[in-house]
């Protein structure tokens, strides 16, 4: 799979690993000025976990760290690589049509259901253009042991070059609207938008930014209900050639709430970036303060591609008087 569509169908996994606002389904979240979480020597490490967790899962294992915290999380993202691999296809073989016309068709779920397809070509050159669209509406859609309901659309902003070979450049924003997936033990259901921005020079040399003002999901585990929403929140994944390897780099800056700290937010904010090599499972340097409620601060800083610090300033006086070591992979 190339790395164009990792990442996009990536920021659909999104969905998966977060949570909503209270209103379930609306597509919006929460007043991004709703009052900060209180940081404590007993919430640090938790607060710090979850905020490491919006990044990750908005740039994937393969870019910032390995494991998932939800049941089958990536449902998603196949699911976005399966259907982004088919864009060229479906516009290709839509015929020409009165300016404005949608052309639509309904294919079978390799599990069962269907998924309905709409594409709005709208200069009819049967290509992907700045301006068109696509809808895809999943109906009892199983993929991989999961049912998925909704529906994600994608409008091209920008395009130039060829989605399969290099250069190129894409902008897309994509829609989701009360997305769900359901499998044995937990359900998922996702609302708001992402704005994908890439410029891809070849495999190795790529810069991807995804943002969005607001996005929510929902996820209800063994009868308990988890919310998370992100609101001006953009991160940053680059990549390039590091000897016989590639260095991935991220970045991110943006607020989260969560139902987990009593539905308040903190701000994120990346101070240096991320850096893993592509032999390594998470990243060796970067640092990342988080901001509660007083100017409380925790500071993330990765020690080594296995560990990380995190120091606890729970007064705001800029002396971080709590640390504790952790591995990456009890953090992710």
């Amino acid at each position: 799979m190339r790395f164009v569509l990792t990442l996009v169908a990536v920021s659909v996994g999104l969905v998966a690993c977060g949570g909503s606002d209270d209103n379930e389904g609306s597509g919006t979240g929460p007043n991004p000025s709703a009052m900060q979480a209180t940081l404590t020597s007993t919430n640090y490490v938790a607060v710090a976990q979850e905020a490491l967790s919006s990044n990750a899962y908005l740039l994937d294992a393969s870019s910032f760290v390995t494991g998932a915290q939800v049941s089958d999380p990536q449902v998603f993202v196949r699911f976005g690589q399966d259907q982004l691999t088919k864009v060229s296809g479906w516009f290709a073989k839509a015929p020409v049509q009165a300016v404005g016309a949608v052309y639509k068709e309904t294919e079978q779920c390799d599990g069962g259901g269907t998924l309905a397809i709409e594409v709005n070509d709208r200069n009819n050159n049967e290509q992907v253009d700045a301006g068109d669209s696509l809808s895809l509406t999943a109906n009892s859609c199983r993929v991989d042991g999961e049912v998925l309901n909704g529906q994600l659309g994608f409008t091209f902003n920008r395009l130039s070059g060829n989605l399969e070979s290099y250069p190129y450049e894409l902008s897309a924003t994509m829609r989701f609207t009360n997305l769900s997936a359901q499998s044995a033990s937990a359900r998922v259901v996702g609302n708001g938008s992402l704005t994908l921005d890439v410029k891809a020079t070849s495999y190795s040399t790529q810069t991807t930014k995804l943002s969005t003002s607001s996005f929510s999901s929902a996820t209800t585990y063994n009868g308990s209900t988890y919310n998370q929403s992100l609101q001006d929140y953009e991160t940053n994944l680059q990549t390039s050639p590091a000897g016989n390897s590639i260095a991935w780099t991220s970045s991110v800056n943006g607020t989260l709430t969560s139902s987990s700290f009593d539905s308040k937010s903190v701000r994120i904010a990346t101070t240096t970036p991320f850096v893993r090599l592509d032999s390594q499972a998470y990243p060796a340097t970067g640092a990342a303060l988080i901001t509660g409620a007083a100017g409380a601060k925790i500071r993330v800083t990765a020690a080594s591609a296995t560990t990380l610090t995190i120091d606890l300033d729970a007064d705001g006086n800029g002396s971080y008087e709590t640390s504790v070591n952790k591995l990456w992979s009890e953090m992710l």
